[in-house]
């Protein structure tokens, strides 16, 4: 019996006027680079609003290894810098784990749903 991955979808959608990246799927080696493809097009649409608010769900994400931080830190960097806001939407305990241990359960915002998630001027 051969085992079957789930395909990986980055798909870009607005909540309230505020892009929301929504991924499923492994975010790993594979599927870093469309990962970042997409989030860095939706980072680049909200760089001239105010404040810009990227939200990224990584609800249907199962797994996450270095590649995915890469891809999303390397992705959002700029934008942050700027001002800008990512918030991240995490459900899985795994990926809740990633983000501890990596650290950047402090450096983003992490939220529970995208609704509170996409509210323009809330920390």
């Amino acid at each position: 019996m051969a085992f079957e991955e789930a395909p990986f979808v980055a798909l870009v959608h607005h909540r309230d006027e505020v892009p929301v990246v929504k991924v499923a799927g492994d975010l790993d080696l594979m599927s870093a680079p469309r990962f970042r493809d997409v989030l860095g097009k939706a980072v680049r649409g909200a760089e001239g609003d105010f404040p810009g608010v990227v939200v990224v769900d990584l609800g249907g994400v199962g797994f996450m290894d270095s590649c995915g931080i890469n891809a999303l830190v390397g992705a959002t960097r700029d934008f942050a810098s700027d001002g800008g806001k990512v918030r991240l939407v995490v459900k899985s305990s795994p990926v809740a784990r990633t983000l501890s241990v990596t650290g950047l359960d402090k450096v983003f915002d992490v939220y529970p749903d995208v609704g509170s998630a996409s509210c323009r001027g809330v920390a």
